[in-house]
């Protein structure tokens, strides 16, 4: 296959597959700031609580993060190029590898790998480091 030029850089994949784009590195980093914070905010608000300083201040932040990672996954952030490069080496029908790639090279990528069980392939791809450490370094 020819070489394939992608609107965005990088691709975002959330725990359920579901996969974004993203010009920059930075903007891939918010978008999973603001994940986690919406996930942290439906928590609180689940377990009723008034805000966070009503359940001890930032230590349950850590916890319901924690739990999260344990029980739904995080969010990964690759290179779009890498992953396109192993579809093609890795995925046999030309008719499936140009479906996938098309829709990974559009500015607004609405996919989810799980639809073409995708995650093994992932799998095979190093990740973009985008989680910095957190409180006390030991």
């Amino acid at each position: 296959m020819s070489e394939v030029l992608s609107y965005n850089e990088y691709l975002l994949v959330e725990p359920d597959g579901t996969c974004k784009g993203f010009t920059d590195y930075e903007g891939a980093k918010s978008y999973v700031n603001m994940y986690y914070e919406r996930f942290i905010d439906h928590k609180i608000v689940k377990n009723d609580y008034n805000d966070l300083t009503d359940i001890g201040g930032e230590a349950p932040r850590v916890n319901i993060c924690t739990q999260a990672g344990a029980e739904t996954g995080i969010c990964k952030v690759y290179k779009i190029d890498d992953f396109i490069k192993k579809i093609e080496s890795d995925i046999v029908f030309e008719e499936e590898q140009e479906e996938i790639i098309s829709r990974l090279i559009q500015k607004d990528i609405d996919f989810n790998i799980n639809d073409y069980n995708l995650d093994l392939v992932l799998a095979d791809i190093e990740s973009v480091d985008i989680m910095e450490q957190y409180g006390e370094m030991k």
